[in-house]
Order: structure tokens, then C-alpha cells, then sequence
């Protein structure tokens, strides 16, 4: 599965609800809707696994703008090792020391760093590989009641909004036994917490993921945004448009008779809220409106009629979505949807409950399935 291009989608997202899951409905009958696993609380954690047993936990910072946040993810496979992510917001030139609440606890880097960026977000990271230093960090965090981070400003130049962030290590080792839990590796030698004497091959293997096949890629022309009669009778009920929509705001070949058209919402959507009803026709068939049907593990929309801030790569034949919890985008659901020929089908989804100041790189991963 290639990585999701969420960076692309940026300057169309909006505030939404927590997680818009979406199917598109052809000519074909919807298929069932997937089930994704909800972020679990662990007093001052969070944690999270998707239906292949990947997963991760977090800490974060307690300011309502999110400074800094520690991440530790891991694969579900018997020897997957653990990877910690240590993200803080800083402005340019900026660097950033860390350490315990008890200065004697090992594991961090003892000068100020700079971390690594990239040109997605504000974060700069610190990434932790090594298993004996993941260890070693692992170690402290059990120990210790608070990861401090304290900006270092250049020379000269104005001191950062927020000079110390604390990010609170209470729920860290119930955050990981969590975890343990749903890798099964509670009692092996795997496990971060749940620790015992039974050896990786104790873990059992991991579940089969589920396959979608994709469509192949629309051939022929680009078609016109000129939609047939009853696609803009459709768009406009789905809508609840006061007016009849003249022609689609886009369309997107699906197949060489399919045609998907892109009608905004624009009653129901606001300043960053842009709500769309898809119709996909064809020659000698009905039009039919795209239909979005929720797993009762998501929140959702109202109605199954429209979504927020769709984006097509017609490249992949992949419907992608990014709905904001807030403007900043640190929060809310990110999904990606495959065509296969009559139907969007899931590919990955991903959601972060706490706007916290999480880039959506770094959210976990709630639902994955193969692409073939």
C-alpha cells in the first residue's frame, strides 16, 4: 500500500467530525462498511491498533495548542521492534533539549538538538531506532513522572510563546501493557510491560489482511462537466440545494463509460467545511448518488448522502479524505479509498481524538487492507 499523500490534500480540508468513513456506490450494491478500533485513554495516554495488531501510544502536551507529544509505535509481527517519535513545535532556528522530571534517568540526548523536519508541518522530530536505546528510554519512562521539553532559542532573537513544555508520563506503562494486550505478547520476551519467559514464537502470526482489488486505471478522454439531467436532480436533493445546479464542480472518468461528478454542497458547508455529493453515471444506466455508510465505531456524518473535502488521484484511482477536527489540522480522520470498478472500497484509515498538536503523519492507523 503506498503511503497516504495527506500533505496534498491540505489546502482543501476542513473541520469535520472525527472520522468520515466513505464508500461511493455505483451500479454495484455497497459493500459492508469496515470495522476500525476506537483511541483508548490511559489517564494522561492515549493508544491505538489497526486490524493488523499495528500500533501506537501517546503522550501529550497538557496546553490546549499541543507544544510537544511522544510517540511510540509498533508493527504487530513477533519481532517488530519499537520505534519512539518525540515531536515538538518550534519556531525556525529554534532547538530543544529533553529530559526527565529526574535528571539522573538515562536515555536522551544531553545537548540541545535541533531534530528532523520535513515540509508537511511545523514538528521537528526526534526518532529513536536503536533497540538498545529504545530500551534504555523505555526504561526511564516507567520510571519517571514527566518528559520535559525546553526550547533554545538563538542568540538574539525573541524568546519562544512557550519556553518549557511537560508532557505528563502518567499512563505511559497501562498505554503499553494495552498494547502488549492486543499484540499478544503478554508473557514473551516481545513485550514492553507484560513481560515473561515465553519466546517470540509465542506471539501467534498476525491476521491475514484484507485484499482489495483495484480497478484498472481510466483510459480515454478527460470527461466534460457537462452532467446528465438526472445527476443534477440528484446532486441537488442530496444537497438540499435551494437551486438546481447547473453543471458539477468537476468529473472524474472512473471507467470508460463512468463518470463521477463533483457537485459542492455549498448550504451545508462553511469557511472550512466543504461538503460534496458525488454521482457516478454511465450511458444506459441511472445515475446514482455516492453513498458513505459509517462503521458504528466512527462518528460520522448526518446523512450518507455527501462528504467533506474529497480528492481523486486519478493517477491510483483512489478517493482520499482529511477532515480537520480544527483548523491547524492536529486532530480529526484521514481515510483512502480504492476504485475497483463499481465501488470505493477502504485501504487505510487513520483518526487522532486529541487536538494536540499531532501532524497527521504521526496519528495511528486505525484500519489497513491490502491493495492488489
Amino acid at each position: 500500500m503506498s503511503p497516504f499523500p495527506y500533505a496534498a490534500l491540505a489546502s482543501r480540508l476542513v473541520a469535520a467530525g472525527l472520522l468520515a468513513l466513505l464508500s461511493a456506490a455505483a451500479s454495484a450494491e455497497t459493500p459492508a462498511a469496515p470495522k476500525s478500533n476506537d483511541v483508548n485513554g490511559f489517564r494522561d495516554w492515549m493508544a491505538a491498533c489497526d486490524n493488523l495488531r499495528t500500533c501506537s501510544a501517546y503522550g501529550v502536551d497538557a496546553d490546549i495548542y499541543g507544544g510537544a507529544y511522544i510517540r511510540l509505535a509498533r508493527d504487530g509481527a513477533a519481532d517488530a521492534p519499537v520505534t519512539i517519535t518525540i515531536g515538538v513545535n518550534l519556531d525556525d532556528n529554534v532547538k530543544f533539549k529533553l529530559a526527565f522530571d529526574d535528571a539522573s534517568l538515562p536515555g536522551l540526548p544531553s545537548e540541545a538538538i535541533a531534530g528532523s523536519g520535513n515540509a508537511d508541518d511545523v514538528i521537528k522530530r526526534l526518532v529513536i531506532r536503536n533497540p538498545q536505546s529504545v530500551a534504555q528510554v523505555i526504561a526511564s519512562l516507567r520510571k519517571a513522572g514527566k518528559l520535559v521539553v525546553t526550547r533554545v532559542d538563538p542568540p538574539g532573537a525573541a524568546p519562544s510563546d512557550t519556553p518549557v513544555t511537560e508532557i505528563s508520563l502518567s499512563g505511559f506503562a497501562a498505554a503499553m501493557l494495552w498494547i502488549d494486550e492486543q499484540q499478544k505478547r503478554v508473557g514473551t520476551v516481545t513485550a514492553v510491560i507484560g513481560r515473561g519467559d515465553k519466546p517470540a514464537a509465542a506471539v501467534p502470526p498476525l491476521p491475514a489482511a484484507p485484499a482489495v482489488r483495484a480497478a484498472k486505471i481510466a483510459s480515454g478522454p478527460a470527461p466534460t462537466k457537462t452532467a446528465p439531467a438526472a445527476a443534477l436532480a440528484l446532486a441537488r436533493k442530496a444537497c438540499d440545494a435551494p437551486e438546481p445546479f447547473k453543471a458539477p464542480e468537476d468529473a472524474t472518468r472512473l471507467s470508460g463509460d463512468q463518470v463521477m461528478y463533483w457537485f459542492h454542497c455549498v448550504e451545508m458547508s462553511g469557511a472550512y467545511n466543504l461538503y460534496y455529493a458525488l454521482v457516478v453515471a454511465a450511458p444506459g444506466r441511472p445515475p446514482q448518488v455516492a453513498k458513505f455508510p459509517f462503521p458504528p465505531e466512527a462518528i460520522g456524518q448526518d446523512s450518507d448522502d455527501f462528504l467533506v473535502n474529497p480528492a481523486f488521484d486519478d493517477k491510483t484511482a483512489t478517493l482520499m479524505t482529511l477532515n480537520k477536527g480544527r483548523g491547524i489540522g492536529d486532530c480529526g480522520g484521514a481515510s483512502e479509498w480504492v476504485w475497483d470498478g463499481a465501488v470505493f472500497r477502504v485501504t487505510a484509515v487513520k483518526a487522532m481524538p486529541n487536538c494536540k498538536g499531532i501532524p497527521v503523519d504521526d496519528w495511528p492507523t486505525l484500519y489497513r487492507a491490502m491493495r492488489k
